[in-house]
């Protein structure tokens, strides 16, 4: 792993010659987004996931990052897509309280971000991003002085040697700096180069070997089978970006009920494939945001430097019927990682709260440590000293949302989706005020088990209670903080 590692710095560009130490580092916050990473492929967040398609550790540089970090294991996404979610991370708002909720959305200008923030107080601000839906058409640019977009789906192989270029102008500059560096490995097609494209089934030759390069491959997989013909529908939004229509979760399972449509049954070699093929896609993630710290080191950033780790949403696998993460709410599409480094907090090394977090809560907590005021629109709760002194918020809940006609809150344990209108719309808000656990729009799930093996129970408590959480969130005013 080490050689693999110091191949991978060679390739970045960044191996050479030492540069001079800058006679004093500025104060940074690095802010890392993996994009489609779910929390139980993750080590130290609680997966036997996290090593078992490739005999590995799918994350190392991780594993290492969490031991001198507070781990936030209960860490859920506001929506299960990359746009909405990123959107929300960045407010500190429910993406529905931005905009409605839909493929036209768009952060407003002059809305209140944590780029902004930071660079209204005098940061130098910068995104490395892999185009696609952060594309900066979206207006997710906001705040950020440069925001460069690499290959549209892109890698962390691209957008980490530009976020080290970038850090050379930063590090010589006087002003701190955030940096917020995005990639595309853990989502599909996940293919990877050399021998980390097979690295998990390296013997494979079955049928799905050429068809999973293409990312529309993965749309076509439901329960057991891949429905090669089922046709995809797509929508332009207004400025000109083509997307599958959600409606795909609704039309797949009638074609595959269907008889006589063509459908190819996955063999445990077929469903190995598929699982290796992700696994190898966070596993080179993780090597690049290695490239990354060892990078950090080098130009003597790393001590003076808060790093923080997320992800956006996770992905389905087949859990719930579904391969890609747009298909439900459940923990598989929006429980993810957090790992919080605070070079100036020794206490907080090892540190692991399992008390619920959010990721709009990221943003307010980065502002703290960097020693200016959230924005009063940011609903997100400031975790600084959570992570520093374990002084962690009790109880608490997360709400989730996405096109799907479907939101969904859990506290941890237990999960409560409600479905029956679209989520940004005053429909759902009267449907959640009035719905009861009879209702066949509800439904409450048992999450302890771990992603994928969620059951349905009935729970009359933990139902009114994560009912009146989920009215709670959504109604939250701009000024009131969670």
């Amino acid at each position: 792993m080490t050689l693999l590692l110091s191949g991978l710095v060679a390739l970045s560009g960044c191996g050479g010659a030492s540069p001079a130490p800058a006679p004093a580092s500025p104060r940074g916050v690095i802010l890392i987004s993996v994009d489609t990473l779910r929390a139980d492929h993750v080590a130290g967040f609680g997966g036997a996931a996290s090593t078992e398609s490739t005999g590995h550790v799918l994350t190392p540089t991780l594993a290492a990052l969490g031991d001198r970090s507070t781990r936030f294991t209960r860490t859920y996404a506001q929506a299960n897509e990359t746009l909405f979610s990123h959107g929300s991370l960045f407010t500190s708002q429910l993406p529905s309280r931005v905009r409605p909720l839909d493929y036209e959305w768009t952060i407003p200008d002059g809305t209140p971000t944590l780029a902004a923030a930071l660079s209204e107080a005098g940061w130098r601000t910068g995104a490395m991003v892999s185009g696609g839906h952060l594309a900066r058409i979206f207006g997710v640019d906001d705040g950020f002085g440069e925001y460069v977009e690499a290959q549209r789906w892109g890698s962390f192989q691209e957008t980490v040697p530009m976020a080290l270029r970038w850090l050379d102008k930063a590090a010589a500059a006087p002003e701190p700096f955030f940096l917020f560096i995005h990639g595309y490995d853990a989502h599909a097609p996940y293919t990877k180069p050399h021998v980390l494209g097979r690295l998990a089934s390296p013997n494979y030759d079955g049928p799905l070997l050429e068809p999973s390069a293409v990312s529309l491959f993965y749309e076509r997989l439901y329960k057991d089978g891949w429905y090669p013909d089922f046709p995809l529908s797509t929508l332009t939004n207004r400025s000109g970006t083509r997307v599958l229509t959600p409606r795909i979760h609704e039309l797949l399972p009638e074609y595959a009920a269907r008889t006589g449509v063509k459908k190819v049954t996955l063999t445990d070699a077929d469903r190995a494939w598929l699982d290796g093929m992700y696994d190898t896609g966070v596993l080179y993630a993780d090597l690049w945001i290695g490239v990354l710290l060892a990078e950090l080191e080098r130009r003597g950033l790393a001590e003076t430097t808060a790093i923080a780790v997320v992800s956006d949403h996770g992905e389905g696998l087949l859990d719930h019927g579904f391969f890609t993460h747009r298909g439900s709410l459940h923990d598989a599409s929006t429980h993810v990682p957090f790992v919080l480094h605070l070079p100036d907090a020794p206490e907080s090394q090892g540190r692991e709260v399992g008390e619920v977090a959010a990721l709009l809560d990221v943003a307010p907590t980065l502002l703290s440590w960097a020693g200016v005021p959230a924005p009063p629109a940011m609903a997100g709760r400031d975790l600084l000293a959570c992570a520093r002194e374990g002084d962690c918020p009790a109880g608490g809940a997360a709400a989730s949302e996405g096109v799907l006609e479907m939101v969904s809150v859990t506290d941890g344990e237990r999960r409560l989706t409600v479905q029956g209108a679209p989520a940004s719309s005053a429909a759902m808000d009267a449907l959640l005020r009035g719905v009861g656990a009879d209702d066949p729009e509800a439904a409450l799930y048992d999450t302890t088990r771990g992603s994928g093996a969620e059951v349905l129970i009935e729970d009359a408590e933990a139902f009114e209670r994560l009912r009146a959480a989920l009215v709670d969130a959504r109604a939250a005013e701009a000024g009131g903080r969670r």
